[in-house]
């Protein structure tokens, strides 16, 4: 039972350092992106060169569903990166309460549904 126990929190661990890594590399990356456009010369400034902004909110957004949305949701604030977008300002918060819902399950439960009698 023990194992089980270090198994969940092995887990819960891994995936908010990953949230938190996955943060902080696009964070630096659109800060490497906004670099490198301010150095271009100003006729490659007029094309407007578009952003993958659905991938990455599509990756925080699986990221937080697999258990690492506070983590994702403090570091937006302690970053300073993508506090304007509604979709992951409202659904960080929302999958953060259904994380510790389940994390809070799991442990009371003593994870006595797994095991089949």
């Amino acid at each position: 039972m023990v194992i089980l126990y270090v198994l969940l929190v092995a887990y819960i661990l891994a995936v908010n350092f990953y949230a938190f890594l996955l943060v902080k590399s696009l964070r630096d990356q659109e800060k490497q992106a906004e670099l490198n456009a301010q150095a271009q010369p100003l006729v490659d400034a007029q094309t407007p060169q578009p952003k993958p902004a659905a991938k990455t909110t599509s990756k925080l957004c699986i990221t937080g569903l697999l258990g690492g949305a506070i983590t994702i949701y403090v570091c937006m604030f302690i970053f300073k990166y993508k506090r304007s977008e509604l979709l992951l300002m409202v659904l960080m918060p929302l999958l953060a309460v259904l994380n510790i819902y389940l994390w809070v399950l799991l442990f009371r439960s003593g994870f006595s549904f797994f095991v089949v009698r």
